[in-house]
C-alpha cells in the first residue's frame, strides 16, 4: 500500500478538485491509502470526510510558510506518508520545504493553471527543485510553461487529464431538456464553469448576441462571484429568453446528453475537464485556441471547432456552422468519443500517476 497525502489550499469544486476525486476513486482499489489536508474547507473536504478519509486543516499563509511546512512534516511522519501530491504553487513550495524536516515523502506537483512566474519565483523554483520528485503537466503548453518557470525539464512528466469513460455516456437527454424547457429540435449549447474572470462568459454572450434571431438555448451551469453581473449583462444583450442559468449541478452526464455542443470560451485553460467529459459523452465541442485546448481539438481528434478568444464573429460562425450541418455535428460527436477512448481514459492516466507515487 502507498500512503498518499493530497494537499490543497481551498477544497472547492473546480477542475483540480475533480482531478483529485478521480484519482482517489480510481487508485484506492489499486493500493493507495488517501489522506487529505487543506487550508480552507469546502465541498471537496466534505467529500473526503464522507468517505472516511483522514483529513486535517493546515493554515498556509503563503508559499514559504515555514510553520506550515513544519506541521506538514509532522503529519507526514504521523501518517507514514510516501507521497505528497500538490496542485498549486503555494502548497507545492510548502511541501518541498517540509522535506527539510522529514525527507521521506516524494513531492509530486500537478500544474493546473498556465501562469508565468515572476523572476523571484522562477529563482525559487530552481533553488527548491532538488526537493521536488516530479512535476505533472496535463498538456504540452503546461509542460513548456513549467520549464520556462525554472523547473527542471527532466522532472516533468506529461500526463493528460483523463475521465472515466463509462460515467459520461449514460446521460438522460430527454428528461433534462424537459426540465429546462428546451423544446425538441431547439439547438442547445452547454458551458459549465465557475462564473468568474477569465472563463469567457461575456465573450460567449457577446458572440451569441450576434445570432440571437436563431433558435437556440445556452445552458450556463455553475456558480461564482460574477454570476449576478453575468445575468444582468445577459439581459442587457437581449438574451434573457435564450440563456438558462442553472447554478451548480450534480447531474453533468445529463447536461452533456442534453446539449448538442459544449462550448469552452476561456481566455486561458490547460486541459479542460469540460471538454474531456463532453467528448466522453459523444458531444462535440467548440473551444478557444489557447493552452491545452489545442491538444484536444485537433484534426486527428475530429471532435469540434476552435476560435480565437475574443473573436465574437468567429464564435458565432462556429455555432451556426454546427447548427446548420447535422452531418458534421454527428461526425464530430463520433470523433469526440473515439478520441476520449484512445487518449483520455482515466485507467491509463491513473496508472502513470500511481507509478510516480511508488517512485517507479
Amino acid at each position: 500500500m502507498v500512503n498518499v497525502l493530497y494537499l490543497l489550499n481551498y477544497a472547492g469544486r473546480g477542475g483540480s478538485e475533480r482531478y483529485i476525486q478521480t484519482l482517489v476513486e480510481e487508485l484506492s482499489p489499486e493500493g493507495i491509502n488517501p489522506f487529505f489536508v487543506c487550508n480552507e474547507p469546502g465541498p471537496l473536504l466534505e467529500w473526503m470526510q464522507r468517505r472516511g478519509i483522514p483529513c486535517r486543516r493546515l493554515s498556509m499563509s503563503g508559499p514559504y510558510d515555514i510553520s506550515a511546512a513544519r506541521t506538514l512534516a509532522k503529519l507526514c511522519r504521523e501518517w507514514d506518508i510516501d507521497a505528497v501530491h500538490t496542485h498549486y504553487l503555494r502548497e507545492n513550495c510548502i511541501a518541498q520545504l517540509s522535506k527539510l524536516f522529514y525527507s521521506r515523502p516524494r513531492v509530486i506537483y500537478t500544474y493546473h493553471i498556465l501562469t508565468e512566474n515572476p523572476l523571484p519565483v522562477r529563482m525559487s523554483n530552481r533553488l527548491l527543485s532538488p526537493l521536488q520528485y516530479r512535476l505533472i503537466a496535463n498538456c504540452t503548453a503546461g509542460r513548456d510553461r513549467l520549464a520556462a518557470n525554472g523547473n527542471p525539464a527532466g522532472k516533468i512528466s506529461l500526463i493528460p487529464n483523463a475521465v472515466d469513460l463509462d460515467l459520461w455516456e449514460s446521460g438522460d437527454r430527454v428528461a433534462v431538456r424537459r426540465e429546462l424547457g428546451i423544446d425538441r429540435g431547439v439547438f442547445a449549447l452547454l458551458f459549465a464553469a465557475r462564473i468568474t474572470a477569465g472563463k469567457g462568459h461575456r465573450f460567449l454572450l457577446d458572440s451569441l448576441a450576434l445570432i440571437k434571431d436563431r433558435s437556440f438555448r445556452l445552458i450556463l451551469a455553475g456558480e461564482g462571484e460574477l454570476a449576478e453581473d453575468t445575468e444582468k449583462y445577459c439581459r442587457s444583450l437581449g438574451l434573457r429568453d435564450k440563456v438558462i442559468f442553472t447554478g451548480h449541478r450534480d447531474d453533468m452526464p445529463d447536461l452533456y446528453a442534453a446539449a448538442d455542443v459544449t462550448v469552452c470560451p476561456s481566455e486561458s485553460e490547460t486541459l479542460s475537464f469540460l471538454l474531456l467529459e463532453s467528448m466522453a459523452a459523444s458531444t462535440p465541442v467548440i473551444a478557444t485556441r489557447t493552452g491545452g485546448m489545442t491538444d484536444i481539438v485537433t484534426d486527428a481528434h475530429d471532435c469540434g471547432l476552435m476560435v480565437d478568444y475574443g473573436d465574437t464573429a468567429a464564435m458565432a460562425s462556429a455555432v451556426t456552422k454546427l447548427m446548420d450541418d447535422p452531418e458534421l455535428l454527428r461526425r464530430f460527436g463520433e470523433g469526440a468519443r473515439r478520441s476520449a477512448e484512445s487518449d483520455y481514459d482515466i485507467h491509463d492516466a491513473a496508472r502513470r500517476v500511481l507509478a510516480l507515487y511508488k517512485g517507479e
